[in-house]
């Protein structure tokens, strides 16, 4: 497995786009498929805010994962997000998630990020593992979530 940034694999940019349309895209209606392949392709940097990873093998994408300004309205004073931390089904239990995160993070401590945010439904004893902290609780868009942070150490 190897993961890079997606702006040197664009063969992935669409399929990533639209799988994470179909995980979350209900959370911004309005939004199409075409609206989130632009999204991705605009988040397409290298070194920088933002910028997205992908994991795969061979010419196989496995999953991928974005660091961005913002992911929550909510919070628009913390910066920057890990999300769209996303891995195909079959590609589960591999560890492909835990290494797509600590690869944000390394690129967060590139960048002499302090601390690095995110917001899960699902996942905090996953992100409590790789050490995050949880910051607070709250609900957004009807849906429970946990707000955790990773302190970079820069």
């Amino acid at each position: 497995m190897h993961i890079d940034y997606l702006c040197d694999h664009p063969e992935f940019i669409e399929e990533l786009a639209t799988l994470n349309f179909k995980e979350w895209g209900e959370f911004r209606p309005g939004q199409t498929v075409e609206d989130r392949v632009e999204h991705m392709r605009e988040s397409c940097g290298k070194g920088s805010v933002p910028s997205v990873v992908v994991a795969f093998e061979d010419s196989r994408l496995l999953g991928g994962a974005l660091l961005i300004e913002s992911d929550l309205k909510l919070r628009p004073n913390l910066t920057p997000w890990l999300a769209g931390v996303y891995v195909k089904a079959e590609e589960r239990g591999r560890g492909v998630a835990s290494q797509l995160v600590m690869r944000v993070v390394e690129e967060a401590q590139k960048l002499g990020i302090p601390e690095l945010y995110l917001y899960t439904d699902t996942s905090q004893s996953l992100y409590a593992q790789l050490g995050w902290q949880v910051v607070e609780e709250l609900i957004y868009e009807d849906l429970p979530v946990v707000v955790m942070k990773f302190v970079t150490g820069k």
